[in-house]
């Protein structure tokens, strides 16, 4: 992995970010081929392009942090060159969950410069999250110009009754929210968690769904829009129920309101009939284009469960997220681990970059990958810029 000088090119960068970004935020328009280092191969019988050279990056050589978790990215047109910046998770502990959040920048999507701070976020030792961080989705917000970040958060529960108000410590779930005018300083809002799942969903009260995790949320012309995992009340009591997506609006960055009436995307057979386990969605012509994780198995631990035989597959839109369908290529012959773990999309020019968290070479990585539809000339793509990714 070729290192830059990150003082210099944040520098550069960030300098001519901070007036590109808050009057167009334009996506660059780029041939990938022409700025990196190896070429991309077309994957036969699809429209997907992988970069001969992955895996494009590893946090090995950090010092505090361990295999790479989850990754947000966003692009934007810099002095007519792409800046690429990507937020990565990775556990700085060996404690389950114990999460930080690292920050790193490329010119050209393959060779990342890392920053020297890492990592930049981290959980609250004594908040609502002390216990992890993970799961971020980030996006530009143009009308108050920062970034916002979307990310899931957690305090483990020790399970304990307390005799006084004869409740359960359960501990708290949910999604926060953090703001930053350069994607490296955030806040966190003291409204967080934004989404209580521990208080708000509880099934034995009568809520309609039981929430699996976060998977995304976008920004654009529509507004603040996001998706969950959730299963079925009823379906919620057998233990391993499947996630099925739900929609959901945000009146601003702090205020959502889930539609868990019914799900938009509901699992499937085979290849997803257990649900979805990450998200990323883009917008290019009058198409949405959801890049996602699922996965047919529940596995058990001591005191939780987790998701195997996971694939990344798609799936599309034409009405605006009301309804999905699954393409006729899933799985994606992206993945053949069964572990990849995080994907995320951002468009540049008329094509689909993807980021994809995997196992390259025995180690958790990050492979880079192009998706190229055919979109009609005539209409003019729209930026959806995700969270959750």
């Amino acid at each position: 992995m070729t290192k830059m000088t990150f003082t210099l090119a944040l520098t550069t960068a960030l300098t001519a970010c901070s007036v590109d970004y808050e009057l167009s935020g334009d996506r660059p328009d780029v041939n990938p081929g022409d700025v990196t280092e190896c070429p991309f191969t077309q994957i036969e019988g699809t429209d997907l392009f992988a970069y001969d050279c992955n895996p494009v990056f590893t946090s090995t050589d950090e010092d505090w942090g361990g295999d790479v978790g989850s990754v947000g990215f966003y692009a934007t047109d810099v002095m007519g060159h792409p800046f690429y910046q990507m937020w990565y998770t990775s556990s700085s502990t060996d404690q389950f969950g114990s999460f930080g959040m690292g920050y790193a920048i490329s010119s050209d999507g393959t060779n990342w410069d890392t920053h020297p701070n890492n990592p930049l976020f981290e959980a609250d030792p004594n908040g609502w999250d002390k216990d992890s961080v993970a799961g971020q989705v980030i996006v530009w917000d143009p009308i108050d110009k920062e970034y916002v970040m979307a990310y899931q958060g957690f305090t483990l529960g020790t399970g304990e009754l307390d005799w006084d108000t004869f409740e359960t410590d359960n501990g708290t779930w949910g999604i926060g929210v953090a703001t930053s005018p350069d994607g490296i300083n955030w806040t966190k809002s003291a409204k967080n968690p934004i989404i209580n799942f521990t208080e708000d969903f509880d099934v034995f009260a009568g809520a309609n769904i039981s929430p699996c995790w976060p998977l995304t949320i976008t920004l654009n012309r529509r507004g603040f829009r996001g998706y969950i995992a959730a299963s079925r009340a009823e379906d919620a009591f057998l233990g391993e129920a499947a996630c099925h997506i739900y929609a959901m609006n945000g009146v601003d960055a702090e205020t959502w309101v889930i539609d868990d009436s019914a799900p938009v995307f509901e699992a499937g057979t085979g290849y997803d009939q257990m649900g979805f386990t990450s998200a990323s969605i883009v917008e290019l012509g009058d198409t949405q284009y959801m890049f996602y994780t699922s996965f047919t198995d529940w596995v058990q631990f001591d005191g939780y469960q987790s998701a195997s035989n996971i694939t990344v597959n798609l799936a599309t839109s034409t009405d605006d997220g009301a309804t999905w369908v699954r393409d006729a290529n899933n799985p994606l012959p992206i993945s053949t681990t069964g572990v990849a773990s995080s994907v995320a999309a951002q468009v540049i020019g008329d094509r689909v970059h993807i980021w994809l968290t995997d196992q390259f070479d025995g180690q958790s990585a990050i492979g880079y990958f192009l998706y190229e539809p055919e979109v009609s000339e005539s209409t003019e793509s729209s930026e959806g810029s995700e969270i959750a990714e």
